[in-house]
């Protein structure tokens, strides 16, 4: 028979063993964003309402070039992320996320991607076109997420931010007025 205190023990054990799951309601990875950085970035051009209300086969705004993104930065660490990529009369592809961002101590920036959406377009082969949410390979994908270094370029006119991402050239994101 066992006695009272191995039953507590027993209990305890096994009370303890199922509060060792994963908490998924763990706090975001996020930093606030510091002021000069607050508001939107982009390489080449990308026309955020005409973004929401694209029509395939029609490009992302003006001033087509094959690659440009954008990334929105809010002073409580949330953080959106575009993406655009064409070849043109091939394929067109446009990513956003929205996540959470660190600025970390040492020039760079981390974002952490949450949830996002993919539209392609194939101009061949129309059954290649998806617009679908993002897998969560694609959201670790580096062209998304990860780590940049940055380095705040305020006395230029708008002010830019030159990115660099590990095996790429360094590359200017301006700030966005609208």
């Amino acid at each position: 028979m066992i006695n009272i205190p191995l039953k507590c023990s027993l209990l305890l054990l096994v009370i303890g063993m199922l509060s060792c799951t994963p908490d998924d309601s763990a706090p975001l990875q996020r930093t606030e964003v510091p002021d000069e950085l607050v508001g939107a970035w982009e390489h080449g051009y990308i026309d955020f309402e005409f973004w929401e209300n694209y029509q395939e086969g029609y490009y992302a705004g003006q001033y087509a070039t094959p690659s440009r993104e954008a990334m929105i930065f809010y002073k409580n660490g949330d953080a959106r992320f575009y993406r655009y990529e064409f070849a043109r009369n091939l394929y067109e592809e446009l990513i956003d996320c929205t996540g959470t961002v660190t600025f970390n101590e040492d020039g760079t920036f981390t974002f952490y991607p949450q949830q996002g959406r993919k539209r392609f377009h194939d101009f061949s082969h129309d059954s290649n076109s998806v617009d679908r949410a993002l897998s969560s390979e694609e959201l670790a994908d580096a062209k998304i997420a990860g780590t940049r270094g940055y380095i705040y370029i305020g006395e230029s006119t708008p002010p830019a931010i030159q990115i660099t991402v590990p095996g790429s050239a360094p590359y200017n994101w301006y700030k966005k007025y609208e």
